[in-house]
């Protein structure tokens, strides 16, 4: 069975989404100067125009309108590309840990507790956004604050860490505070 012409260059595309995001995965540093996304979209524009030149140059002659070689797979190349890029980089961002400390073995009533996330980290290097969640209600956005609870008991006490590439992690630990004696 032999393809049509215009097929032949859909398939084409589809390869070369696969080769600029390569590309892109190789190239773009994702620490570095400038923004990783806007970087990775010129090197999947390079790419398509250096291909479209390469398809025109092979099939100009042998297509009705020259002018779909531009066009034809369009579409499947950037959704090629998009998803082999995130496929090629995802496995290159590690995840964050989150880690936290409190200042008391013991927690009473109404007696403040220090909680410190400064040891959560991200191996690559990101800065680190974080969410506390107290198990009274009580939420904060700080690396370390005080803290008191106003009346005794269990208390599940959640930090989340949340890196400059959206990737996440949880701890809990549930805290017991005791009434004053």
């Amino acid at each position: 069975m032999k393809l049509k012409t215009l097929n032949v260059i859909y398939l084409f595309r589809i390869g070369f989404g696969i080769l600029a995001a390569s590309v892109a995965a190789l190239v773009v540093d994702l620490k570095g100067p400038g923004d990783p996304l806007i970087n990775g979209i010129t090197i999947g524009l390079a790419v398509y125009m250096v291909t479209y030149y390469l398809l025109k140059w092979q099939f100009a002659n042998k297509v009705e309108k020259p002018t779909k070689i531009l066009t034809m797979g369009i579409g499947i190349y950037f959704l090629t590309f998009i998803m082999c890029w995130v496929l090629f980089i995802t496995p290159l961002l590690a995840t964050p840990t989150a880690t936290f400390t409190i200042d008391t073995q013991d927690p009473i009533v109404g007696e403040p507790i220090i909680f410190d996330a400064s040891l959560s980290e991200d191996p690559d290097g990101d800065n680190l956004t974080y969410a506390w969640n107290f198990g009274d209600e009580t939420t904060s956005k700080e690396e370390a604050l005080t803290h008191t609870y106003i009346s005794a008991g269990d208390y599940i006490v959640t930090l989340s860490v949340v890196d400059e590439h959206g990737i996440s992690s949880s701890t809990s630990i549930t805290l017991e505070v005791v009434a004053q004696s």
